[in-house]
C-alpha cells in the first residue's frame, strides 16, 4: 500500500478487495481491511481489537500532548468523550458559525476577492481551518505567521503518526513540532486556568471540572492538542475535496448551487464517503481470531482502510459515484464508528458547508485554472486533492 502514496488509491483497492476481504501488506506489515462490514465490526469490538495508543511508548504521548480522547480506555474514555460531545454539540454549532466561522471564510475571501484567481488550498481550505481553531481557543487567529507555523507543526506530526511512530527524522521533526506548540499553548492554557472567559480552552476547564472533577493543566492541554490536531488538517483536507469535486462535476455542481440545504448537504456527506481525509486507522488484536478471509495472531496489526471500505460495492450501489440521493447518506466511515466516532464531525461538516456556500455565493463562476498544474490526490494517511488552481 505504501506505493499508493501520491498516486490514485481507488483503482488498487478494488483489485486488492478481489483477492480477499482482509490481506497481508509486507510493506505495511499489517493486515488490510478492505470492505465496509468488516471495518465496522474491528471499530466496534474495542475487547477483541484494541486501540494501537494502548501500546504506544511514552514518546508518542509526550509529542501528541497527553493522552487527548484517543488513547483513553475504559471509564476514562466514557467520561471525557462526555466533555467533548457537550462541547462540540449540535446545539452549539450555530454560535461557532456565526462567532467564528463565517467572520473567518469571508475574511479569507476578502484576501483574494479581487485578484481573479487562486489557489485554494493554500490560501482558503487550510488558513480557514486553522484560524477557526486559534479563534474557538482565544488565540490571535489574524497572525498569519503563527498559524503557518502550527499548520506546518501539526503536519508534521500526523506524517510521524501515519507511519506508525517510525523513522528518524520524521521523528525528529516531530519532537520539534510539539515542542513548539507546546509553547504556544501552555501559557494560554495555565492563563485560563483561573482567568476564564468564553473561549473553548475556558469551556474545557469547567466541562471537565463539571464532568470529571479534578483536573490538571496536562488534561486540558491533551484535550486542546487533540482539538487542534484533528479539527486542522482533517477539515482543510476535507474542504479541499468537496471543492474539487465540485468543480470536477458540473451537474452536481448545478444541483448544490440550485439547492444550498438538502442538495448540498448530501454532496459534502457524498464527498467525506469517496474522499475522506484520512485514508485508514489502525487496531491491534488482543487475541487469534478469524476475520473475513484470514486468521488474525494475537498482537497483529490490522490496518482499516476507510477509503477502500467507503466505496466497497457490496455496501454501496454506483460506490464511485457521486449520488446525492443516495439513501443513509452519513451511513460512511469518514469520521469512525462505534465508540470512536468523531467528537469534532458536527464542527467539520459545518466547516465544509459554510466554506462551499460562500464560494458559490461570492464565486459563482469559479474554475480550475486549464493552464496550472492539474490536481492529484496528494499525500498517503492524509489525503487531499491539490493544488487548486482556479481562475473566477
Amino acid at each position: 500500500m505504501l506505493a499508493l502514496a501520491g498516486q490514485d488509491p481507488f483503482p488498487a483497492y478494488d483489485l486488492l478487495r478481489k483477492k480477499g476481504r482482509v490481506v497481508w501488506d509486507q510493506g505495511m506489515n499489517c493486515w488490510l481491511v478492505l470492505t465496509y462490514d468488516l471495518c465496522k465490526q474491528v471499530e466496534s469490538d474495542e475487547g477483541t481489537y484494541r486501540i494501537t495508543y494502548a501500546d504506544a511508548p511514552p514518546l508518542v504521548f509526550e509529542i501528541r500532548g497527553g493522552e487527548g480522547l484517543s488513547a483513553l480506555v475504559g471509564e476514562r474514555h466514557a467520561r471525557m468523550r462526555r466533555v467533548y460531545l457537550k462541547l462540540l454539540a449540535p446545539s452549539a454549532m450555530p454560535r461557532y458559525r456565526d462567532q467564528h466561522i463565517l467572520p473567518i471564510i469571508n475574511e479569507t475571501i476578502d484576501r483574494f476577492a479581487d485578484e481573479g484567481s487562486v489557489e485554494l488550498v493554500s490560501q482558503f481550505c487550510e488558513p480557514i481551518t486553522g484560524k477557526v481553531m486559534a479563534s474557538l481557543f482565544g488565540l490571535p487567529w489574524q497572525d498569519d505567521a503563527l498559524l503557518n507555523d502550527m499548520a506546518g507543526w501539526h503536519r508534521d506530526i500526523v506524517a510521524w503518526i501515519g507511519m506508525k511512530y517510525f523513522g528518524e527524522e520524521l521523528t525528529r521533526k516531530a519532537k520539534l513540532a510539539c515542542k513548539e506548540l507546546n509553547a504556544i499553548l501552555l501559557p494560554h492554557i495555565l492563563e485560563r486556568r483561573h482567568n476564564r472567559g468564553s473561549d473553548f480552552v475556558s469551556l474545557v476547564w469547567s466541562q471537565a471540572e463539571k464532568d470529571c472533577g479534578e483536573v490538571e493543566v496536562e488534561d486540558v492541554l491533551g484535550v486542546v492538542r487533540e482539538l487542534a490536531l484533528g479539527a486542522g488538517e482533517n477539515t482543510a483536507n476535507a474542504t479541499a475535496n468537496a471543492i474539487y469535486l465540485l468543480l470536477a462535476n458540473s451537474a452536481v455542481r448545478e444541483a448544490v448551487t440550485s439547492d444550498q440545504d438538502g442538495a448540498l448537504n448530501a454532496f459534502v456527506e457524498e464527498t467525506f464517503r469517496l474522499l475522506g481525509s484520512v485514508q485508514f486507522r489502525y487496531r491491534v488484536a488482543n487475541r487469534d481470531v478469524s476475520l473475513g478471509d484470514a486468521t488474525i495472531k494475537k498482537d497483529d496489526t490490522i490496518c482499516l482502510v476507510h477509503a477502500a471500505a467507503n466505496r466497497d460495492s457490496d455496501h454501496y450501489g454506483c460506490p464511485h459515484m457521486v449520488d446525492l440521493g443516495r439513501p443513509r447518506l452519513t451511513d460512511h466511515l469518514a469520521f469512525n464508528v462505534g465508540p470512536r466516532v468523531c467528537v469534532g464531525m458536527h464542527l467539520a461538516r459545518l466547516e465544509v458547508r459554510e466554506s462551499l456556500k460562500a464560494l458559490i455565493t461570492r464565486c459563482p463562476d469559479l474554475r480550475l485554472d486549464p493552464s496550472k498544474e492539474a490536481p492529484r490526490f496528494l499525500d498517503f494517511y492524509h489525503r487531499y486533492f491539490g493544488p487548486l488552481h482556479t481562475l473566477f
